[in-house]
């Protein structure tokens, strides 16, 4: 696999790019201003286009009505046949990117060409005045987490003999480590090193995710680790290096919780399809419809 495009692109430059692609994969469009204007663009980028969607609860991802098994995706590209795909980044959760990742890197006859197109916001919408949130709580991003369950083909055995370093990309949700590590406590993940989004999209942002984990870092002391928020590339390198150090370390599995950024999510997931004996920790966030504003700038990620 090689990363050969990171780019920031304009409206007129996706137009330019119209129908080159076989096939594109879209999320809900329907909870902010960045989604309504993501899904379409990549659309446009395609001859044909499905809307994806994953049930935590049923290990199912259903694409334009059909549900295939997460531990059986051999099918999908059958059904939607395809040598290159758009990933609209924006839209689609991370269960999501990793099983279509997986079904059309790894399952397939040939592995697939692959876009992702990614809009920031240009705002998160701050919680109202009248309420009194902690430190570091300023969004209120999530109506609830629907899920702890494990994502198959991302879940190798961990036991009293199959220990896990877990890396964790952070953002504004401090709480959602917090509760990963309570409920572990100290059994399976015996390493702990966290990542923030730096350089962040905006300046301040990083201050954000670093203030709505600090009691995170003060009762677990992890590792600290950063990198661009807005770079796919330098989440799966540093994912590598980590995985390469186990080691002679006490773990020999990595596992990787991608809390952060959606571009580092995206590094994430390739590393994850790319490499065996993953680990994925997640918790499945029902997204808060209006929970950001505006467009801001559209990335372009491009891997073959």
């Amino acid at each position: 696999m090689k990363f050969i495009r990171q780019d920031v692109v304009t409206e007129a430059a996706l137009a330019r790019e119209k129908c080159t692609f076989d096939f594109a994969f879209y999320g809900r469009e329907d909870l902010d201003d960045r989604s309504e204007f993501s899904a379409p663009q990549s659309r446009n980028l395609a001859r044909r286009s499905a809307f994806v969607q994953y049930d935590p609860l049923r290990f199912e991802l259903i694409i334009d009505g059909t549900s295939f098994r997460s531990d059986d995706l051999e099918d999908i590209p059958r059904k939607f046949p395809a040598s290159s795909i758009v990933i609209d980044a924006t839209t689609m959760e991370f269960p999501e990117i990793a099983l279509i990742l997986r079904a059309y890197r790894k399952l397939s006859f040939q592995p697939a060409r692959c876009v992702f197109i990614y809009t920031e916001p240009r705002e998160y919408v701050r919680r109202p005045a009248g309420e009194s949130p902690a430190p570091g709580s300023a969004f209120d991003l999530s109506l609830g987490f629907r899920a702890k369950n494990a994502i198959p083909a991302f879940t190798p055995l961990l036991s009293g003999g199959n220990k896990a370093h877990l890396v964790a990309f952070l953002g504004f949700e401090g709480a959602r480590l917090l509760r990963v590590l309570s409920d572990d406590d100290g059994h399976f993940f015996t390493d702990v090193t966290v990542v923030f989004g730096t350089p962040p999209y905006q300046a301040t942002w990083d201050m954000h995710a670093l203030m709505a984990n600090t009691r995170l870092i003060e009762q677990f002391s992890p590792g600290v680790r950063f990198s661009g928020a807005n770079n796919p590339r330098g989440a799966y390198l540093l994912l590598q290096e980590v995985h390469r150090g186990l080691d002679g370390s006490p773990c020999n599995r990595l596992a990787v919780a991608p809390f952060g950024t959606k571009p580092a999510a995206i590094g994430s997931a390739l590393y994850c399809v790319e490499t065996d004996r993953m680990r994925v920790v997640y918790d499945h966030p029902e997204r808060k419809g209006g929970r950001t504003r505006g467009v801001h700038r559209t990335h372009w990620f491009e891997i073959e």
